[in-house]
């Protein structure tokens, strides 16, 4: 069985400043890399997965201000 890839963005999803930056095998991965990003480069990321059309975490690391999806769940 094939591990579904998500695609990791920068920026705000449905924006024009959103840039992809990688696809990564598994959700669990996808979101851990997408969390290490933005770590190291301040602001909004999400992981999105093509098939579904969804965005299936998110987070806002702008201004040391920590927000995923969950946080507003």
């Amino acid at each position: 069985m094939k591990v579904p890839t998500f695609d990791i963005f920068s920026g705000h999803y449905g924006e024009k400043d959103a840039i992809w930056i990688e696809a990564v095998e598994g959700l669990a991965n996808a979101s851990g890399r997408m969390h290490v990003l933005a770590a190291a480069a301040p602001g909004p990321y999400f992981v999105f997965h093509a098939v579904s059309r969804q965005i299936l975490d998110c987070v806002d690391t702008t201004s040391g201000v920590r927000r995923s999806k969950s946080d507003v769940a």
